[in-house]
């Protein structure tokens, strides 16, 4: 799998896209909303793509961090 699922239905992005995976913050909202178009509920973790993006995660940092990591590793499903 070369895609990592943000935990929202269709939202997801290539591993090799993701630069950053960072806590979720309010002062974040507005580079959400100009990725996605609103904050989603349940929001938990921002990952940050190479274009710029900030896109809501439903996953915590730590769990979206270790399934990045084991992909880079080559280790990932």
């Amino acid at each position: 799998m070369d895609r990592l699922w943000l935990g929202y239905s269709g939202l997801n992005v290539p591993y090799g896209e993701v630069v950053a995976i960072l806590f979720y913050r309010s002062a974040l909202d507005p580079q959400i909303v100009r990725t996605y178009g609103s904050v989603p509920i349940g929001v938990c973790s921002v990952v940050v793509t190479a274009c710029g993006q900030y896109l809501p995660a439903r996953w915590h940092t730590e769990q979206l961090r270790q399934r990045w990591t084991r992909w880079r590793l080559g280790q990932d499903e």
